[in-house]
This record gives C-alpha cells, sequence and structure tokens, in this order.
C-alpha cells in the first residue's frame, strides 16, 4: 500500500460515488475499480458495498478508511518536521471555503500569506457552506471557512459578521417594495431562509420572487440596472456598495441587525502541523487588522 491507494479510498468514500471519485482523480471509472479490487485483494476481504444510492462502507472498510486518513496524515507529519528542523515553514494545507468567501476575501488572503510563507503549498476546495461542513466533518480538510452557523467537532474561531442588506436604486418605504420586482438568486439555504423570513415580516403582503437567477453576482447585476431589489450579505454587495445603489442593513423585529458569521474550523491533530498553525494564527490576526464592513454608522463588535 503507498499513498496513491491511500488518497484514492479517501477519496472514493468523501465522494461516495464511483464516477465522481473518477473525475475527483482523473481516472476512468474501470481503472479505480480495478485499484479498488487491488485493495480488497491485498487486504483479503471486501471494503465497500456498491448500492444504486453510491457507496457504503463494510466494516473492514470503515477500519482501513481510519488507516488510510492517519497514514496520509502522518506522512504529512513527517514531511513538516523535517521542514521544520531545516528551518522553513512548509508542508501541504488543505482548506475549504465558502464560495463567496473565496469570491471576496480568500485570493487576497491566500496572496499575503503565501508571499509570507512560499515554502507551504495550499490546495483549496470551494462549495456551499453546507457542503463545506460535511467535508471538514468527514476529515476530507484540514481547515474550513465556512458562512452561517453550523455543528463541528473540534475548535472555531469567529472571523467577522457581515449585515444582511436590502439594495434597490433608491430608498423606498415597505409598501411600495412589496409592489416591486423581488430578485432572488441560487444561494445556501440559511441565506434563502433569513430572506424569505424577512420578507414574511416585513413587508404587508406575501412576496413573491419576480426574477430567480442562479447566482448572487446575476443578482448584482440585475440590481444594478434597476431591474428590481435584493437582499444581499454584505460580502455579496460588490460594486453595489459602491456605486449610486441604495444599501440598508436590515433588521428583525426586535432591532437586532440580521447578520451571517464567518467561521474558521479546524481541529486540535491539524495544529500539530506547522503549516496548519501557522495558517490558523495568520488568518486570526488578519482579521484583528482589517475590517471587512464598510458602512456607515454600521458597526458590528467580533468575538470568539
Amino acid at each position: 500500500m503507498d499513498e496513491r491507494e491511500w488518497q484514492t479510498f479517501v477519496t472514493v468514500v468523501a465522494e461516495g460515488n464511483i464516477t465522481k471519485a473518477a473525475e475527483k482523480l482523473f481516472l476512468s471509472q474501470p481503472a479505480l475499480s480495478y485499484r479498488l479490487r487491488h485493495m480488497e485483494e491485498a487486504m483479503e476481504c471486501p471494503l465497500l458495498i456498491r448500492t444504486n444510492e453510491g457507496i457504503a462502507l463494510t466494516p473492514e472498510g470503515e477500519l482501513f478508511y481510519d488507516y488510510c486518513r492517519r497514514m496520509i496524515r502522518e506522512k504529512e507529519e513527517l514531511h513538516q518536521m523535517m521542514g521544520t528542523l531545516q528551518g522553513e515553514v512548509q508542508g501541504t494545507l488543505k482548506i475549504a471555503s465558502s464560495i463567496n468567501f473565496a469570491d471576496y476575501q480568500l485570493p487576497r488572503l491566500l496572496n499575503e500569506f503565501t508571499k509570507e510563507y512560499p515554502k507551504i503549498r495550499i490546495q483549496v476546495k470551494t462549495r456551499w457552506s453546507q457542503h463545506i461542513n460535511k467535508m471538514y466533518n468527514s476529515g476530507e480538510v484540514m481547515v474550513a471557512i465556512v458562512r452561517g452557523e453550523y455543528k463541528n467537532s473540534g475548535a472555531r474561531v469567529k472571523l467577522l459578521e457581515e449585515p444582511y442588506c436590502l439594495v434597490y436604486k433608491e430608498k423606498v418605504s415597505h409598501e411600495e417594495l412589496a409592489r416591486l420586482p423581488l430578485i432572488q438568486y441560487h444561494t445556501d439555504p440559511s441565506i434563502a431562509m433569513v430572506i424569505d423570513n424577512w420578507c414574511s415580516e416585513n413587508l404587508p403582503q406575501e412576496t413573491m420572487a419576480s426574477m430567480e437567477l442562479d447566482s448572487m453576482v446575476t443578482c448584482r447585476h440585475f440590481v444594478r440596472e434597476g431591474l428590481g431589489w435584493a437582499i444581499l450579505p454584505y460580502m455579496g454587495l460588490g460594486s453595489c456598495a459602491e456605486e449610486n445603489i441604495y444599501v440598508e442593513p436590515i433588521f428583525d423585529k426586535k432591532g437586532n441587525p440580521l447578520i451571517r458569521p464567518t467561521y474558521m474550523y479546524y481541529n486540535e491533530t491539524s495544529t500539530k502541523l506547522a503549516a496548519v498553525r501557522t495558517f490558523i494564527d495568520y488568518v486570526i490576526e488578519y482579521y484583528k487588522k482589517n475590517q471587512v464592513v464598510h458602512l456607515p454608522g454600521y458597526n458590528v463588535v467580533v468575538d470568539e
């Protein structure tokens, strides 16, 4: 058994599907199936059960999966410890980030980090926050940056809070707003729930979306052209925050601002790796120094 086979098995389990795993590993399905058969022959027992819904682990497969993850981690720990002996922080950092954080924050953050630590290799995956949460809990990544509230094991640090904002070409009353086109977009379910709840609590009549778009970016373009109004988290405002567009943070019935927190998750095992510990410390300090929200009269205190 070698690292290639360990990573192959971990990927198959993470994807839960042979077809998806083959695509991710840049293998044909027959080639991947051959590798899996080779592993089962080496272990002299079945490791996977193939079903119509995907794959499931046998009891032996559970043990083998834990073994593969441990071996991958221990090999990475060895590389990083050897690098530390040479006086350099190096190694591989596997992180996953929510799509919107990756769009609006992660590029600059990683650019500055890699300038300071050029020997650290970074592997990045982006998904909706609910998917990132699953990836973190399965051990697929060392560090996860998630927007919204999720249950996770390990430690977490709140990096920032951003308000949800109503955006339209001009300021109008809620009565007028209810008669204007509402623009919705494909997003994380937790954001959609905030929007639906605010509309039901603040508009005089039930409001149905007049336009349903594929992304937050497309929604922003439509708002800029005056085609309707939307509710966007602050990071999703983009150029709407800078152009002549009306932006208003929204509140619940008690007058509390509706906010979306962003957390960084990590476990204690991964912090034994120098690259991971260095990245975690760097990100925490970065967000102590860099303010994300710039709205007149709006201040949010971020605590851990």
